[in-house]
């Protein structure tokens, strides 16, 4: 067979070609030819190249899909590959990459040591880090091409002269602007109690922050809304377009959903299922958790109760339901209420592979637990190389950062 002579080949079908290659393989291409670099590095083939990036991962079933999982007090990230039986009464993932730290490459290049590494989410390839004060530096970074973008510094400065400050960021997609966006809500503290707060958003096409005006905004009453929002032990849920965390009003301690549209940059609110309010609590004050589960919202409430015997522990109570139809209050679904043994420590996220979910228990020491909403089956999950992981992202890879100037290459 005679060797391919790529020059008499039709642009089209080379272009056709490389759309099927993964990241890595596009990334050596790069250096083949000046026009194929061009090709790959235009903002088209990036988009296009992504769209059939998560069309390919939406319809694989459980053939290597990857999360990203989070290790906050080491300061870890890792890509596990899923590829495991569902139908296994025990499971594992497996590491695929140990990523490095972009903060560390940061502080070696600027000598700027100020960084708080939290996760606030994952998108298309691309992952928000960022502290909880506003003069910590906030990146978006892509693993897969080592590339991150450093965020300017805040525009709040109406924090000055209170006690301490706080700030919080979400991450999400304008798929109609096709730009990346960071929300972030920076709060004042006065005496140990949040006296106001406002919010800003940066945008990855413009590569700066605007400051949002939510006095008229009807779903966004500041003085009655406690601080437990964008938490980073379990970032706001990006799905249909919007972020999603539990807000909980301090007047009335009713407990609702807030979302902010990534594309109209609007807040808004959602009912949480009726029977959550009414639902037993047990010995430990309620926990809510807003998730994605498939391409849906997803609300969990979870409650402790002690044993009778002395000694003997906690038992885990979890409820979990989905909203079927988007924004319609009605089409909350129960898909279980289990009782496991052990203290939980935190909701790490839901598998890709096999719809599970995704618990960290304490009972001896941490261990993991993989709960499949169908079947209600409850399944040891061991993690390779475990370090203990409090955050899993389902995580596909993507060649956006490629055609930004000013970002940091390593």
């Amino acid at each position: 067979m005679e060797p391919i002579v790529w020059d008499k080949v039709p642009e089209e079908v080379i272009y056709e070609i490389l759309l099927r290659l993964p990241v890595k393989s596009l990334l050596g291409c790069t250096a083949v030819c000046k026009s194929w670099s061009c090709m790959i590095k235009s903002p088209t083939f990036i988009h296009t190249h992504l769209i059939n990036r998560l069309i390919e991962s939406n319809h694989r079933n459980n053939d290597g899909v990857q999360h990203l999982l989070h290790n906050p007090e080491l300061e870890h990230y890792s890509l596990y590959r899923d590829d495991d039986d569902p139908r296994a009464s025990s499971s594992t993932l497996r590491e695929y990459t140990d990523l490095d730290n972009p903060y560390e490459v940061y502080a070696k290049r600027t000598r700027n040591h100020t960084w708080g590494s939290e996760f606030f989410g994952a998108c298309n390839g691309l992952v928000c880090l960022a502290g909880d004060d506003i003069d910590l530096t906030t990146l978006v970074w892509n693993p897969s091409i080592r590339k991150f973008v450093v965020l300017p510094k805040s525009g709040v400065t109406f924090c000055h002269g209170y006690d301490d400050r706080e700030a919080r960021c979400a991450f999400g997609y304008d798929r109609r602007a096709n730009d990346y966006k960071v929300l972030r809500r920076v709060s004042c503290i006065q005496g140990g109690k949040f006296i106001s707060c406002q919010y800003e958003i940066w945008s990855l096409a413009k590569g700066s922050w605007k400051t949002l005006n939510t006095c008229n905004d009807r779903h966004h009453h500041e003085r009655d809304i406690q601080q437990r929002v964008f938490d980073a032990s379990h970032p706001p849920a990006f799905v249909n377009g919007a972020l999603h965390w539990v807000q909980a009003n301090m007047s009335t301690r009713n407990i609702s959903i807030a979302s902010f549209d990534m594309s109209d940059e609007v807040f808004g609110k959602i009912t949480i299922p009726p029977e959550a309010e009414t639902q037993k609590c047990f010995d430990s004050d309620p926990h809510y958790v807003v998730s994605r589960y498939r391409e849906s919202l997803a609300f969990f409430k979870t409650s402790e109760e002690r044993r009778a015997s002395v000694g003997c522990g906690w038992l885990l109570h979890m409820t979990m339901w989905v909203m079927k139809e988007y924004g319609v209050a009605k089409s909350w679904d129960k898909l279980f209420a289990i009782c496991l043994e052990g203290s939980i420590s935190r909701l790490v996220g839901c598998r890709k592979s096999g719809d599970e979910v995704v618990l960290k228990l304490i009972v001896d020491n941490v261990q993991y637990r993989s709960v499949n909403p169908k079947t209600k089956q409850v399944k040891n999950l061991q993690i390779e190389g475990s370090r203990c992981y409090s955050v899993m992202d389902a995580f596909t890879e993507s060649l956006v950062l490629l055609d930004q100037p000013n970002v940091f290459t390593y």
